[in-house]
């Protein structure tokens, strides 16, 4: 916890396959702790799901970190992930600078 935030950072390598096991780690640790902002640095994740396994994955996951204010902080060149987030249905608001997203969360 980082002033009311939960803070994650994601190591290791980021696949199709790896995504749901991920997202439902993350979820029952957020369950479980009753944490309703968190922020999570996946810049360190090698690889990337495609946009549409991504989309596919989020609507249809029951993982609690979809109902809870979300930051992601990842490199820039993933930035258009929260587009697909949005469309998803997602609040998810995408960084590449950890202080901006930790900023966001004090500005809500």
């Amino acid at each position: 916890m980082n002033d009311g935030i939960f803070e994650i950072i994601e190591t290791g390598e980021l696949t199709e396959r790896t995504f749901e096991k991920m997202t439902n780690e993350v979820g029952a640790i957020i369950k479980a702790n009753g944490v309703k902002k968190a922020l999570w640095d996946i810049r360190a994740l090698k690889g990337r799901m495609e946009n549409t396994n991504f989309y596919h994955h989020s609507r249809n996951s029951t993982s609690g970190i979809y109902d809870i204010q979300f930051a992601i902080v990842d490199i820039p060149e993933k930035a258009h992930y929260e587009t697909v987030a949005k469309n998803a249905g997602l609040s998810w608001k995408w960084f590449a600078d950890i202080d901006a997203a930790r900023t966001w969360f004090k500005s809500e």
